[in-house]
């Protein structure tokens, strides 16, 4: 029988870090760290988002977890399946409680228009392969009020007006992230790219978009291997990395 991946005496709790993913660092750093262990702070002062952005987040109120995985078995040109596989198993989770949920490709969380997570995934590479992955997950739960100037946050507790026990949540967060990360261990990744497709926010529609060139309309066609975004102007494709292309809504 296959062991699960996280386990209780896996988790460490902590009321306030500056950054869970900082700290997941600090623990890979001295060894005092296996695959599946998940960092969590109930109050976040410092909480990374992609490159210079901020993960706002009220003390108590949300989920701010880092996951340490160790996919040793994964080629350095493969790393998007870990953004894959984070994504899905955190769409996967509120999937159960809201419908309208899809992926902000790369790897952000939304329902309809409004963002509901984001994911900051951070690499170690040995040789030709992933050392590992820290995967940092800041998902609103019950927070109500957002003052950052960050343009369309959501949670949980607001679309659903429920308040929800974090301990309980993070449980079924866990085993939703799991169950996709045993997918791509046991070769599934066709179902991955399948699936993550199926949830790509704005797939297969025409909107607007902001390159280095200026403003202009596309549709969404797909990714590519590497997780590039592929976006089809007229008859060309072009094929974007992240942060060269900005969604316009």
């Amino acid at each position: 029988m296959r062991r699960k991946l996280f386990m209780p005496h896996l988790i460490v709790r902590k009321n306030e870090l500056h950054s869970t993913n900082s700290f997941a660092m600090e623990l890979m750093k001295t060894n005092n760290s296996s695959a599946g262990t998940v960092v969590l702070a109930l109050n976040q002062t410092k909480g990374r988002g992609q490159h210079t952005n901020v993960w706002e987040s009220e003390s108590g109120k949300n989920l701010t977890i880092s996951i340490i995985l160790m996919p040793d078995f994964l080629p350095i040109d493969q790393q998007f399946k870990i953004s894959m596989l984070i994504s899905l198993g955190v769409a996967d989770y509120l999937k159960y409680y809201l419908p309208n949920v899809s992926i902000k490709w790369p790897n952000d969380i939304y329902v309809g228009n409004k963002k509901i997570a984001g994911i900051l995934i951070e690499h170690s590479i040995m040789g030709a392969t992933l050392n590992h992955s820290i995967c940092g997950i800041g998902l609103n739960i019950n927070q109500e009020n957002f003052y950052s100037d960050a343009p369309n946050p959501i949670s949980l507790k607001l679309l659903t007006n429920q308040e929800y026990d974090i301990e309980v949540e993070l449980g079924k967060l866990l085993v939703c992230i799991e169950t996709r990360y045993y997918q791509l261990v046991d070769g599934k990744t066709n179902l991955l790219e399948e699936n993550y497709l199926q949830s790509l926010y704005w797939i297969n529609e025409t909107h607007q978009f902001k390159d280095d060139n200026g403003l202009f309309i596309g549709e969404i066609a797909g990714i590519s291997a590497l997780g590039q975004l592929r976006i089809l102007v007229g008859d060309q494709e072009r094929i974007y990395n992240f942060k060269e292309v900005s969604f316009l809504f």
